[in-house]
């Protein structure tokens, strides 16, 4: 009891050594009268020990057991080594905060400097010249020194990025239903139906018929393994970011992140990252000049971007600015493994590399659209609008892609607007054929345009691209509608747009243009060559102009949003919100694809906004020769290539049942595919229903656990794994791994981490933890959310 009321003493005093072992004999009883619970314990152990002299020797000894007197420190060598440790420590504690308060001083004087407003004759008085400097110059704020001033060739500033590979876009299907999870063995998941595989299947049909450095500048990859690139919006010196990584490196703390890999904190928000992309110095001044509208013809902007592309840009001089973005773009190369980088034929080759490089553009353009909801209806209110780094990300790939220039006998643009003449076969020429313009993928011509012409672009010129591919991307989507018709359809459509072909505007007429298609496919090989089953589903759909029209632009609506999204990141153009109805004439506005004629209000038709360089017809012929002209293919495959399916669903995670009991009750004892042995841990990918072994030996393949492989292989080293026998769900993002909860809670809304208290207490979904999760994966919010990161050391 005594033991107890003394500990309660030290307690409730917040003191190790409240009571001595003298304390009895100091204790002055006339100040027990009244006062808190310490107080009161002190008069109860008082009146204990004059009641007798052996509880007295008993307080005494207990108090000396608890608050034994501290000998003096002897230093021994282990003590002598800790405290110069400690004191190091000190002194670097010590000099941070000097440098800080340096920092903040430079800072405030910098403040006072820019505010002071009180001396107009002063302002006068400067140098006209050198103000205009500052005005056509971006000004950037370095988070660490405090200074402002703009990004030079000399002291390039860069934003705080995040490069990390996603597959998110690859996961995307059809169906607006997510997948259901299989909890039985006749229910299974099929992924022949994701954008990732069918890009895979697209690219690999075309390089088994056309030129390999054709069939990759007509595709885009970066659907799986392609690199996102993120911002904090923080910007910093490239040189005080490097005596930033320097001081990591020698800090002692333990950190949850690798310096050695690249990786660090905004120093401001302490956000996690891992790169910094430099900033191209501003040039303000420009943007009246290069954003005018103009009122060329269209037939002279179209051969001055002709010119353009065949004009060398200025090679950049070396300095640090080059340096830093020719780094970057290593970093951007890393962070994806070499299997999501080589599509071609010789791995390693320049068009790989062509390849890869505007594909990282194509991705993150595909990924702000997915953030954005799909749709560009909501205007410039986005989240993803803040992250987004797309300006500095485009210069920094212009830079490096000057390196490469398109052939002027192989260039899009010359067949997207002339009317050539067929080349024929040199003897020594490659026997294979270019891929067809039907068969290309219009957003990637685009990017391949602006990236490799010269630096910045005018407005009017990316417009003029934009208007010439707009041309391409309505043709297809006649092309592929077309295939969906019936033979007597086909034939009805047919003859009726050979009698519009006469008329005024013609070459803006659905109805002629798609009748012409239709009789340009149908000559020699024809791609409408369909077996019974198929012929039989054609004839029991009938197409109306109203529901023709609605697909037109649901085909063509991916591109225009693509463009505007880059019209908007390059010009900064605003983006306007709609109703969704009303989306496809809101973009072409935006991107200046004016109507050919006036058209009533709340009736849209696609086929207005065209704009050719030449004849619409003759032009049109040309591209379907290119794909009747195929001797080696086959009517079905011709007709795979030419119906592209541009629209994919937001990417979702499998769907879970409602009732826990049931995934554990058919996997718990499930065997492993690989070893064929029950998994001491089993663990589920949520992406794509994966069984995996968690720190199953048994499934390890060159060091690496079956978890790790697996995010590899199925999210490009990001992973979202439910541990069955635990019910908590683990994230694996590279070389690190964090718990991140559960989704399935008990009837008080209470995890039960290893099923420690569900026995007889069935678990349910949580949706609204399993949205946050599913946005958090969608939006590559992993590494800001959450903090408890470890390495995991291919053991899982």
């Amino acid at each position: 009891m005594l033991s107890l009321l003394i500990k309660l003493h030290q307690k409730l005093s917040s003191k190790q050594n409240s009571l001595s072992a003298s304390w009895l004999e100091d204790t002055d009883t006339s100040r027990h009268a009244h006062g808190d619970g310490i107080t009161a314990i002190e008069r109860i152990l008082t009146k204990a020990a004059t009641r007798s002299c052996q509880i007295k020797r008993s307080i005494q000894d207990i108090c000396g057991k608890v608050c034994p007197p501290v000998p003096p420190k002897k230093n021994s060598p282990a003590d002598k080594k800790t405290m110069d440790k400690e004191e190091r420590r000190q002194r670097a504690r010590e000099r941070q905060q000097k440098l800080l308060a340096e920092f903040a001083s430079r800072q405030k004087s910098f403040m006072e400097t820019a505010m002071d407003v009180e001396s107009p004759d002063t302002e006068a008085a400067m140098d006209l010249g050198a103000s205009e400097v500052m005005e056509s110059e971006v000004l950037y704020d370095c988070v660490i020194c405090g200074q402002s001033g703009p990004s030079t060739e000399d002291r390039p500033t860069g934003l705080v990025v995040l490069l990390q590979a996603s597959s998110v876009l690859g996961h995307r299907c059809q169906s607006k239903e997510a997948k259901k999870l299989p909890t039985s063995d006749e229910e299974h998941i099929y992924a022949a139906d994701t954008c990732g595989v069918a890009h895979d299947v697209r690219l690999t049909l075309m390089q088994r018929f056309f030129k390999d450095s054709s069939c990759l500048q007509s595709v885009s990859i970066g659907w799986d393994g392609g690199v996102y690139v993120q911002t904090c919006g923080h910007t910093l010196h490239i040189d005080c970011h490097k005596s930033y990584m320097e001081s990591l490196r020698n800090d002692q703390v333990l950190q949850g992140f690798s310096v050695d890999k690249g990786e660090f904190t905004c120093p401001l928000c302490r956000q996690f990252a891992n790169s910094v992309l430099p900033c191209r110095p501003g040039r303000g001044s420009e943007a009246g000049a290069w954003h005018t509208p103009t009122s060329k013809k269209t037939f002279v902007l179209v051969k001055e971007v002709e010119d353009l592309q065949e004009k060398l840009g200025p090679f950049p001089t070396e300095s640090n600015l080059s340096k830093e973005m020719e780094l970057v773009i290593k970093d951007v190369k890393n962070t994806t493994q070499k299997k999501y980088m080589d599509y071609g034929k010789n791995p390693g080759s320049p068009d790989n590399d062509f390849l890869f490089m505007y594909s990282v553009a194509r991705t993150n353009l595909e990924l702000e659209l997915v953030h954005r909801g799909g749709n560009l209806c909501s205007g410039g209110a986005s989240a993803s609008a803040k992250r987004s780094c797309l300006n500095q990300l485009f210069h920094v790939l212009a830079m490096h892609m000057r390196l490469y220039s398109i052939d002027s006998a192989y260039n899009p643009w010359t067949k997207l607007t002339q009317v050539t003449q067929d080349r024929e076969a040199d003897g020594f020429d490659e026997e294979r054929p270019e891929v067809p313009m039907l068969f290309r993928d219009v957003p990637s011509l685009l990017i391949i345009f602006v990236l490799t012409m010269p630096q910045p672009l005018r407005k009017e010129h990316f417009s003029c691209v934009v208007k010439m591919l707009y041309n391409l991307q309505f043709t297809q989507a006649v092309a592929a509608l077309s295939t969906k018709f019936s033979p007597e359809e086909r034939q009805a459509w047919r003859a009726s747009g050979a009698l519009k072909k006469n008329l005024e505007n013609a070459d803006s007429s659905c109805e002629a243009l798609l009748g012409h298609v239709i009789a340009e496919l149908s000559k020699d090989k024809s791609v409408y060559e369909v077996n019974a089953e198929e012929a039989l589903m054609l004839s029991s759909s009938v197409w109306s102009p109203q529901s023709i029209e609605f697909s037109l632009q649901q085909f063509c609506l991916p591109f225009l949003r693509l463009s505007c999204l880059l019209q908007h990141h390059l010009y900064g153009d605003d983006l306007t919100g709609c109703p969704e109805e009303e989306e496809f004439m809101s973009l072409a506005v935006c991107l200046g694809l004016s109507p050919s004629a006036p058209q009533p209000p709340n009736v849209v038709h696609s086929a207005s906004y065209l704009n050719w360089a030449v004849g619409a017809f003759d032009l049109v012929t040309q591209w379907c020769a290119e794909v009747t002209g195929l001797s080696q293919m086959q009517a079905d495959q011709s007709k795979a290539l030419l119906v592209q399916e541009p629209q994919w669903t937001a990417p979702r995670l499998l769907q879970l049942p409602d009732n826990y009991n049931i995934i554990f009750q058919y996997y718990h004892r499930k065997a492993c595919s690989a070893c064929k042995k029950v998994p001491k841990d089993p663990a589920l990918c949520l992406v794509c229903g994966a069984f995996v072994c968690l720190k199953g030996v048994c499934c390890k393949q060159q060091g690496v656990c079956e978890c790790v492989l697996h995010s590899q292989h199925c999210g490009a080293a990001t992973g979202i794994f439910l541990l069955i026998n635990a019910s908590v769900i683990i994230i694996i993002r590279g070389h690190r791994f964090c718990l991140w909860g559960s989704v399935y809670l008990d009837a008080h809304g209470e995890e039960d981490r290893d099923l420690r208290y569900s026995r007889g207490k069935p678990l349910f979904l949580c949706e609204e933890r399993y949205r946050v999760l599913e946005q958090q994966w969608g939006s590559h919010t992993f590494d800001h959310i959450n903090k408890r990161w470890g390495p995991h050391y291919n053991g899982l």
